[in-house]
């Protein structure tokens, strides 16, 4: 089997203030999406009978941490031209009115169903901070049989895209954390939606 660098598309999707979504389309470039297949699992505690393994040895449950815990989630794309760039600088910093400012997005929290059907908690708001916005992002890779992955909840730290120039152009690279549940998808999302 050999495996290769596919064409492909991501998606970040977001709710706007009226109830519409959007989404915001991000072309592939550097073929360098990093993010898990699944949501880590709670490990399994070997239990012994005084330190002896014997008949009454048993596994129990560790704490929910792990299953429950952000894990990362990178990506960059190239950027190709100067309102493309806009947009997705814009939704990478969690800004509620992107681009031309005449759409007002809201977060992405509290549309997904959690995790284990379990409603993830708000974030917090410390210091008057405005909470930060998080998105539904989903990506497609074609091929003979379409592979993707989706991610609920997923919020780009502040301060952790950047900006890279060169001779081909502009790549904006960016690191966050997926809140809510991970799968595979072979299709974006059924819901309507348009494309911002």
């Amino acid at each position: 089997m050999e495996l290769q660098g596919q064409d492909g598309e991501l998606r970040l999707y977001s709710r706007g203030a009226g109830g519409t979504t959007y989404f915001l389309q991000v072309l592939f470039c550097e073929m360098d999406f990093t993010a898990p297949t699944s949501r880590p699992r709670t490990e399994e505690n070997l239990q012994m009978n005084r330190n002896k393994f014997d008949t009454n040895a048993h596994y129990t449950l560790g704490p929910d941490n792990p299953r429950y815990e952000p894990i990362p989630i990178s990506f960059s794309c190239r950027a190709t031209d100067f309102m493309h760039f806009r947009s997705i600088s814009d939704w990478l910093s969690g800004t509620s009115t992107p681009g031309s400012g005449a759409t007002t997005l809201t977060s992405w929290k509290g549309h997904s169903a959690g995790i284990d059907g379990n409603v993830l908690p708000e974030f917090s708001s410390i210091g008057g901070d405005p909470q930060p916005m998080a998105y539904l992002t989903e990506i497609l890779w074609d091929g003979s049989k379409d592979y993707g992955w989706r991610g609920q909840e997923v919020v780009f730290t502040p301060g952790e895209t950047t900006v890279t120039e060169s001779a081909d152009g502009v790549v904006v690279s960016a690191n966050g954390m997926i809140y809510g549940d991970v799968t595979r998808i072979t299709a974006f999302a059924p819901e309507a939606s348009t494309e911002f």
